[in-house]
């Protein structure tokens, strides 16, 4: 059986108009991209770690090496800046600690996971897992 060339020809529209069809929804189907955790780093500081609780957003922030922990309150925006007591070269990035006063902040990944805890000489007032970031 012979096929003409009119045959060949609707054949060869028909499936270039099907696929231009699919074209468009085949460009719209992308990955979102993650959204980017705030950060509190200044300008010129580089940004170690960022990463968000249920109600802080905390920055490990320095230069060369981490050198200062900024936590933010999300519902206040009352933010704390303090340099580090313990950096993370240790610990190779897993555990971060800043003294102010009585107060301890930690930011550190376990066994149990990523938590901010805060303590309040040798009493835990707060911990919070890490929800997105670091």
């Amino acid at each position: 059986m012979e096929l003409r060339p009119y045959f060949w020809h609707r054949f060869i529209f028909s499936v270039v108009g099907v696929c231009s069809l699919s074209l468009p929804f085949a460009q719209s189907v992308q990955a979102t991209p993650a959204q980017e955790v705030r950060n509190f780093c200044r300008k010129q500081e580089s940004i170690f770690v960022a990463a968000e609780t249920k109600n802080f957003w905390v920055s490990i922030c320095g230069s060369e090496s981490p050198l200062t922990y900024v936590g933010v309150n999300k519902k206040t925006g009352k933010a704390v800046r303090l340099p580090l007591s313990v950096n993370g070269r240790d610990s190779k990035g897993e555990y971060f600690e800043a003294v102010s006063g009585d107060y301890t902040y930690i930011l550190a990944e376990s066994t149990k996971g990523k938590n901010l805890t805060v303590a309040k000489g040798s009493r835990e007032i707060l911990r919070e897992p890490v929800i997105r970031g670091w």
